[in-house]
């Protein structure tokens, strides 16, 4: 029977609810990649499809044809390789099958879950189902099917009307596509469900997505139902007139369901209730579809969907009228025949797909009376819940199932994890070939040398039956018959595949299985590390692939940075309101930042609650801020009783600003955030303590006192390690969160026994932050609004203010200015006191956020006390808020780059208003302030609101309800309906929210930097934070300031000129050599690498063929006959995509040379430009020689950024200020600030220590503040010829330690001294690219954009970057992140390892587009530890995991390489040196299974070294982190190194055979084949030494010499000899460690496993020949022969491994002292046995900074 192919599905799903779909697939989900048919058959082929495997396999079929035909001879027995590669593949087999085992039981578990399904009570009992008695105790819920909504007009039933609904439990895997489907709290959703009732209010539910996005937040999910309205209106008769409906004055109210009703409900519109009804698809009064191309929305658009907020989107009399009269005029036509028919719940989806955002499909309702239309009510993303995800917050959920199993979108976006090679298998795989070739040649030449030795010697060789004539008998037997003689000798071909067998074990089979049994222990030994254990997550580190060894050549590390650099624990710390900074400001990375101080004063976060305050004509400030301060600071504000005039009018003013009222309003209402149960919450935090306040009367004296009390000591403490805010900064952090939330609130500000569930830190940060620090507290959230518990009164409740809001008498920017002003009369009327009271706020619709908008909206109906006024809340990024198309005023909005006397002179308007004037000075310091935010590394949004009339709101909700329910573009739609709403918005504030840095990140960082690692950063932060960010992480350093170079958005233009520019300029300072002219010239262009390259496409193109043959023809075969045949392979779409991207390969001196002249064209095709021709003139004139000069390569970016328009703010503010115009903001400035002082110094000295730091920090900010080497330093000439032949050690051939520095630089190291750091801050910032020193390199993803996709700028924009030493990428896609690791590896030559870090679902593709994958256990899911390689907890850890393990593992898997090779080449060597001896007859020296021994034999010595080798200490390595160098540089395995092993096996091999062979096999007469003699001294006179020159005790001896010299060998190749504590088994652990820490693992490896299990599986073997005529036949008694006789083999044995070791130690010695490695020299520093350990120690110092010298 043919496997069926599947067939991808693009037609609409039509679904039945309550009736399976059986035919369709079911819920099974399986992951297992075998059936119990197909392992074997499959499992083998994949073990066969390593190189090594499919290799012995042929060899092994070569040897059994050679030993079972008479074709050619084989020289072993098949079985000594076939039996091996049976043991290992069998091995990987039982590997494969246990670990498929455990996904088949993971499989069982998951599709046997219990669920539960809605039945009928009847059908359940027939088929014998079971119910599930935890849903309402097993009872059945009884049904009255007569109250079906579509009965209630004039349709009779002739069947009864009522019937029972059972709760069947059923396993998970019988659930089928319209199962309606029961689920409860905490459980996973088993299917695809589309909601259709819950226990929450109007059916909503919430999940959590965590398995499927990685999302931990809360999101919430709405039934698809009508609105009341609509169904009050659909249900009444058609004469009833809409107008005459009485108004609602009350609030809405909450709808609930119980179980039972649900129940019941669904039951009625569903087969479960009418099992003969008919689909409502086929109600024939149901409008024809539109085509299409119609873009029409659905016929009932007021049929709308719950709001994604969770209530039901409220529609005004227009938008319910029009419904109406839709509906009426769907009546008026004639019901056409079969109309009576009862019609059900019918879904009609779209084809199964993997987008998990997105969801189409449309629900028909029945109709509502007979004759009409069925109800169509469209379906999206917010109606489904999707397999994978969890319950929460929802006692239970009624669901219709339409998607089950592999249809489903979490098996549809289910990936298997890249397999990844890791550069040290590739070396590996490179070096098989090679050795491959290598044999090919030597048998070749063994074979023609047979050939021609056998034609020259054929009347020599009757002994082994070669004779001419047939009829010539047997040579001294003249009376036997003649033997059957073979008349001619083997040919070529025979031959060949003879010593084919005969040198299989040049390849090692052993290596693979060791690298296999290593890299899993190295795995255990990373899992069980403690110092990458995080204590406070009870995290330990995991290591998931096995590329280990790549973590010990990383080169460059991707990281992302919040929730992988920053703990992603947001704390809103800052806040600008009314022209004012609230909140103490965070001490700066950046350098220079000391010096620059805070250019605003601030005040403490709690004054933001500061209503009106009055004005003192001894509180107006002087001409001029600093003639202000210089008359004395604070003193000089308030004579002696102005402060405590202040205090009594702020305390008797409870009423806050507009603005800052509004604030908080947007705050706390606009988010998406969830109140859900806290189930961990240990009760109710009791209250705070509230700190008593005492009057002082000498305020000048008081408050210098209290400012700065004992400043020596305060500031002596260092700054913390753990966080780059200062201690100041820290102490504040610890006050705020050891301080105890007020009665009601538990965690984050959340009502007692609950907790906040937000979309984003962000959000919650600012939820929190309300309810804290100013007692807006969310309390909930239903269909009715959010509820606010607030306690301050508020302005809305003022009745003058509301009228004036309704009648559009009154504008925002009005009473702004009003309340703000200490003559302002508005909000005198406004009610409330101190006691906290409840607001419903009801939630008209929800604009969320998307990246084309940059911001989201909430439209709300406020309480009716404050007059039901709608209103929209809106937040979002400064550069889509601060738009002059979104601000009211749009001539306040930063136009361009125009400065501050461009901002002054358009402010002088002579008609503005005093609000006017008012509101643009709050505009400009709110950008000024923005800026403060970004530089201290904050994350900013801005604010605003915007009060709506009554018939804005209807005209607005017509449209987006509209949007909503429309069929087609419905995105497109809402986003253009948002942008409508959010316009003419009056900007309330901004708040500033703190990404706290992760413990050790900084100086996690710098020690990769010295490690020689580049760090990339890929963020979607502002690049201004960014930034500040890579100072705090010493990303960015202050050596970086001069070369740091920046690449903001732009037009494309200005992007491409920019980097061009940057490029060439770094092309003409030789930094970018391979890019000069003499490099790119067509002369230079040799004809080898024309050669190479033209072979490399050739090599490349017989791969593709031979990968598509295999999968287009051999594994096709094999799916055919076992699992079914795939019509989409990855494999060929790869190999489709490897060939396209062929074409563009290009010769690396011609793709240098057209990225040079792209580069070019581009600044030439700009100076062209008007901009161009100015800035040539501002500059100067062009070179006559027509090179670009190089003042025309700067150019400064004109996209205009946070920190260029606070800049132009601040300017403009303070040309007011030298004015002497002293505005409203300031007066009240200089108020509170008043106020702040009389409360500081009110406070006894005793009670002083209980005061937040943040007041005194703002008392502080209203006083005066105070004001590489050229690589000429070497010598190359004093490089010894040693070193420059033979130095592996690249530092060491290039003469660059402290011995090759010439004289005068030597002389002023030993006389000066080190040069002392470069502590200065006054480093000049011309704008132009510093080409001396460290650089780095800042780019946003819209600058991005313009240079991705096109190879020629993909390759500038890598130049550039990688002349840096650290880059930034801001503002980035998750599709960004992965392309910027793509770009490093296509262009970076040789290939480099890289590693990706991050926590979040955007950074999956990072992960797994580079060579090593590290994933974050952090706040944003487990989608990218899924996806990661190694996982771990913390940032820091990554220091352990590259520099250390990586480093071991590295080295460890690099010897563990090299010997398995030299192991097995000796062997084989040893075997070709004998040939000649044997006269090429193929006649192996060893016995068969001798060779077959050795693998074993030789491989626990390599296996113990691989498993427990180290080479330098951890804590000696992360001190000096230069120790990386070597494995990064892979200077373990080059050919340097490769040539000395290669040298060395031929030495070992000749010493071996040599002084081994032709001493025992030409004694000749001096032996005797007596068993006595000298070894017994039994007869002195009889002479010899026991016979040992037959082959079998020649060959025993070899071989055992030669695995004494392989233990000898691994002993000298251990960085570390184990040798352990005695007693190793130890009863007592004295010094807490367990025996296996105790055992002395070289000498068990050498002596025990390798020797002592040589010697006894020899006398086994010499004994198994006993039993009867084997194989084994041969070996009878020669070990006890050669050890029981032989005193020449004793000798031997002894003499001949020490000899062949002596010349490895020799040369190893030499080469340390002579051209030592500096590995070499840290071993010596670490063991402290150096000679001149000081001298050595500075050239290590050198050795760290030799990059330096280089040009």
């Amino acid at each position: 029977m043919a496997p069926k192919i599947p067939v991808v599905e693009t037609a609409d799903r039509i679904l039945i609810a309550g009736q399976p779909e059986l035919e369709r697939c079911n819920n099974v989900v399986t992951t297992s990649k075998y059936t119990l048919i197909s392992f074997l058959p499959v499992a083998v082929l994949e073990q066969f499809r390593r190189v090594a495997n499919m290799y012995f396999l042929v060899i092994g079929s070569i040897m059994a044809i050679g030993w079972y035909t008479d074709l050619y001879e084989s020289a072993i027995s098949p079985w000594t390789t076939l039996g091996p590669l049976a043991f290992v593949v069998s091995i990987s087999l039982l590997q494969e099958g246990m670990a498929d085992l455990g996904r088949h039981r993971s499989d069982s578990t998951t599709n046997n879950h219990p669920c539960v399904v809605l039945r009928r009570a009847n059908e359940l009992d027939e088929d014998g189902g079971e119910r599930a008695k935890s849903v309402l105790e097993g009872k059945d819920v009884g049904v009255n099917l007569s109250k079906a909504y579509f009965l209630a007009s004039s349709v009779a039933t002739s069947e009864s009307s009522d019937c029972k609904v059972a709760f069947e439990a059923v396993k998970r895997m019988n659930i089928s596509q319209g199962h309606i489907v029961l689920i409860r709290n905490r459980d996973m959703v088993p299917a695809d469900l589309i909601l259709l009732a819950s226990s929450a209010d109007n059916g909503n539910a919430y999940i959590e997505t965590s398995s499927i996005d990685g999302e931990t937040n809360l999101k919430l999910r709405a039934s698809p139902h009508l609105p009341k309205e609509v169904m009050d209106i659909l249900s009444r008769s058609s004469d009833r007139n809409l107008k005459d409906e009485p108004e609602s004055s009350g609030q809405p109210k909450a709808h609930r369901e119980t179980l039972e009703q649900a129940t019941k409900r669904i039951c009625r519109i569903s087969k479960l209730g009418f099992p003969d009804g008919k689909s409502a698809l086929e109600n024939p009064a149901n409008p024809a579809e539109t085509t299409e191309g119609d873009d029409e929305e659905a016929p009932t658009s007021g049929l709308h969907l719950m709001s994604k907020v969770g209530s039901v989107a409220k529609l005004g009399k227009g938008a319910i009228q029009k419904v109406a009269d839709r509906m009426d005029s769907s009546r008026n036509f004639q019901t056409p025949p079969g109309a009576e028919h009862k019609y059900i719940t019918a879904v009609k989806t779209e084809p199964p797909n993997a987008s998990v955002n997105t969801f189409n499909g449309v629900m028909l309702l029945p109709a509502i009376e007979l004759g009409s239309p069925s109800v169509e009510i469209p379906l999206n993303a917010d109606n489904i819940l999707l397999r994978g995800a969890v319950l929460r917050n929802t006692e239970w959920a009624i669901g219709l199932s339409c998607y089950t199993g592999k249809d489903t979108k979490l098996v549809q976006n289910s990936f298997e994890t890249p397999s990844k090679f890791s550069r040290l298998d590739q070396i590996m795989n490179r070096t098989v070939l090679y050795i491959l070739c290598i044999v090919g040649i030597c048998i070749a030449y063994l074979a023609t040398m047979a050939v021609i030795t056998s034609d020259r010697e054929f009347d020599n060789l009757w002994y082994v039956g070669l004779e001419k004539n047939t009829t010539v008998p047997w040579p001294y037997l003249p009376g036997l018959e003649p033997p059957k003689w073979q008349t001619k000798p083997q040919n070529w071909l025979q031959v060949y595949l003879l010593f084919i067998t005969l040198l299989s074990n040049f390849v090692p089979l052993s290596l693979y299985v060791t690298i296999e049994v290593v890299t899993v222990f190295m795995r255990v030994l990373i899992n069980l590390d403690a110092n990458m254990y995080d204590e406070f997550t009870d995290t330990r580190t995991v290591a998931r692939s096995t590329t280990v060894t790549d973590l010990g050549q990383v080169e460059y590390i991707f990281s992302d940075k919040t929730g992988t650099l920053t703990q992603n624990v947001m704390r809103f710390k800052r806040c600008s309101v009314d022209s004012l900074v609230f909140g103490a400001p965070i001490v700066k990375a950046s350098p220079g930042a000391e010096d620059e101080g805070s250019s605003t004063p601030f005040h403490p976060i709690s004054k933001l609650m500061v209503g009106k305050l009055p004005s003192f004509d001894n509180l107006l400030p002087l001409p001029g801020r600093a003639s202000r301060q210089a008359s004395g600071g604070l003193e000089s504000l308030a004579g002696g009783g102005g402060s405590s005039k202040i205090a009594a009018a702020a305390a008797k003013s409870k009423v806050m600003t507009f603005n800052g009222e509004m604030f908080l309003r947007v705050m706390s209402l606009c988010h998406t955030v969830v109140v859900e149960k806290d189930f961990d919450a240990k009760g109710a935090i009791k209250s705070a303590k509230k700190l008593a306040t005492k009057t002082s009367s000498s305020f000048g004296a008081s408050i210098h006192k209290k400012l700065f009390p004992r400043s020596s000591s305060r500031h002596a403490s260092n700054r913390s390690e753990e966080s780059y805010t200062g201690g100041e900064e820290a102490a504040r952090d610890e006050q705020a969160e050891s301080k105890e939330p007020s009665d009601g609130k538990g965690k984050g500000g959340a009502p007692n026994g609950f907790a906040y569930q937000a979309e984003s830190p962000d959000e919650g940060a600012l939820v929190e932050a309300s309810s804290l620090n100013f007692d807006y507290q969310v309390i909930g959230r239903d269909s009715s609004g959010i509820r606010l518990s607030v306690q301050s009164p508020s302005l809305l409740s003022d009745k003058d203010i509301i009228a004036g809001f309704q009648d559009g008498s009154l504008s925002e920017m009005d009473l702004a200015a009003d309340t703000a002003s200490p003559e302002g009369t508005m909000g005198s009327g406004a009610t409330g006191g101190d006691d906290p009271h409840e607001e419903i706020w009801e939630v008209l619709a929800v604009n969320k956020f998307d990246s084309t908008r940059k911001r989201m909206s909430v439209l709300v109906r406020a309480p009716p006390e404050f007059g039901s006024i709608p209103m929209v809340l809106c937040k979002g990024a400064d550069s889509a808020m601060l738009d002059a198309t979104v601000l009211r005023n749009p001539t306040h909005a930063m136009i361009g780059d125009e400065d501050a006397a461009a901002i002054t002179q358009r402010g002088c308007e002579p008609d503005e208003s005093k609000a006017a004037e008012i509101d643009r000075a709050n505009v400009l310091s709110l950008q000024s302030h923005l800026g403060e935010f970004a530089r201290e590394g904050l994350r900013t949004l801005v604010l605003g609101v915007r009060i709506l009339t009554e018939k804005e709101c209807e005209e607005w909700l017509m449209e987006y309800t509209a949007a909503a329910t429309s069929l087609k573009n419905r995105d497109e739609k809402l986003t253009a309906a948002a942008q409508t709403i959010e316009s003419n918005i009056h900007v309330v504030g901004a708040t500033a929210i703190e990404d706290k840095l992760q413990v050790g990140v900084p100086d996690t960082i710098a020690l990769l930097g010295r490690a020689g690692i580049k760090l990339w950063v890929l963020t979607g932060d502002k690049r201004e934070t960014a930034k500040e960010i890579g100072y705090a992480t010493k990303v960015l350093t202050e050596k970086m300031r001069p070369g740091l170079i920046e690449v903001p958005s732009g037009s494309e233009s200005e992007v491409q000129v920019k980097m061009a520019m940057a490029f060439l300029k770094l092309v003409k300072y030789a930094k970018l050599p391979d890019y000069q002219k003499s490099a790119i010239s067509t002369d230079t262009a040799n004809r080898l690498e024309t050669f190479l390259f033209r072979f490399g496409k050739f090599t490349r193109r017989m791969s593709r063929a031979k990968r598509r043959f295999y999968h287009k023809r051999i594994k096709v075969i094999f799916q055919w006959c076992f699992s079914g045949v795939s019509k989409d392979d990855p494999a060929l779409k790869l190999i489709d995509v490897e060939e396209e991207k062929e074409k563009g390969i290009l010769q690396l001196t011609e793709r240098h040379r057209n990225v040079r002249n792209r580069a070019e064209k581009i600044v030439r095709d700009y100076l062209g430009t008007p901009e161009g021709i100015s800035q040539r003139q501002t500059r100067g004139k062009v070179d006559a020689t027509g090179e670009i000069p190089e003042e025309d390569m700067n150019i400064q970016s004109s996209g205009p950024d946070v920190f260029d328009r606070a800049d132009s703010a601040r300017g403009a503010l303070q040309d007011r200020r030298s004015k002497g115009e002293a505005s409203e903001a300031e007066i009240r400035d200089l108020t509170m600030a008043n106020l702040t002082a009389h409360e500081v110094v009110s406070v006894s000295d005793d009670e002083f220590g209980t005061l937040v730091d943040e007041d005194i920090l703002s008392m502080k900010s209203f006083l005066p503040t105070e004001g590489e080497q050229n690589k000429k330093d070497f010598d190359k000439m004093k490089r010894t010829l040693l070193e420059r032949l033979f130095a592996v050690d690249t530092s060491t051939r290039h003469g660059r330690l402290v011995k090759h520095l010439n004289k005068d630089k030597l002389t002023s190291i030993v006389e000066d001294g080190p040069a002392p750091a470069d502590t200065s801050e006054s480093v000049p910032m011309t704008g132009d690219v510093s080409l001396d020193g460290p650089r780095g390199l800042v780019i946003e993803g819209a600058a991005l954009e313009k240079l991705l996709g096109d190879s020629e700028l993909e390759e500038l924009l890598f130049a550039v970057a990688n002349t840096c030493d650290s880059v930034i990428a801001c503002r980035v896609s998750p599709a960004q992140k992965a392309q910027l690791v793509q770009l490093v590896r296509r262009y970076v030559v040789p290939e480099p390892v890289t590693l990706a870090i991050g926590d979040g679902a955007n950074d999956v593709g990072m992960i797994q587009e580079a060579h090593v994958g590290i994933g974050i256990s952090g706040k944003e899911g487990q989608q990218a530890v899924n996806a990661s390689d190694f996982a771990i907890a913390q940032f820091r850890f990554l220091q352990d995991l590259t520099l250390v393990h990586g480093r071991w593992n590295f080295m460890r898997l690099s010897t563990v390489t090299l010997f398995s090779f030299y192991k097995n080449a000796l062997m084989a060597g040893v075997l070709i040196a004998y040939t000649s001896m044997s006269l090429y007859s193929g006649t192996p020296l060893f016995d068969e299974w001798l060779i077959a021994m050795l693998n074993f034999v030789a491989g626990f010595p390599i296996l113990a070294l691989g498993m427990f080798d180290r080479c330098l200490d951890r804590e000696y390595v992360l001190n000096n982190p230069d120790t990386y160098t070597p494995t990064r540089r892979n200077e373990l395995i080059t050919k340097r190194i490769l040539a000395r092993w290669v040298i060395l096996v031929f030495v070992h091999i000749f010493t071996i055979y040599y002084f081994t062979v032709p001493s025992m096999a030409t004694d000749g007469g001096g032996a005797t084949s007596a068993f006595v003699g000298l070894m017994g001294n039994d007869d002195p006179d009889r002479p010899g030494n026991g016979e040992s020159g037959d082959i079998k005790s020649v060959g025993f001896v070899a071989f055992t010499t030669l695995i004494i010299l392989l233990s000898l060998k691994v002993v000298f190749e251990s960085k570390a000899i184990i040798i352990g504590r005695w007693p190793a088994f130890q009863l007592c652990k004295k010094d807490g460690e367990g025996w296996p820490n105790r055992l002395a693992y070289t000498w068990i490896a050498n002596a025990w496993l390798s020797i002592g299990f040589y010697i006894a599986s020899v006398f086994i073997y010499n004994a198994l020949g006993r039993a009867g005529p084997s194989s084994f036949s041969q070996f009878v008694n020669t070990v006890n022969h050669v050890f029981g006789t032989s005193v020449r083999a004793w000798m031997l044995i002894i003499f001949v491994p020490t000899a062949a070791i002596c010349f490895d130690v020799t040369g190893k010695l030499f080469s340390n002292l002579y051209y030592p490695t500096q590995t070499q020299i840290h071993v010596e520093i670490f063991t402290g046995k150096g000679k001149k350990i000081n001298e050595t120690h500075a050239q290590l110092h050198v050795e760290e900074e030799s990059e330096a010298y280089v040009a």
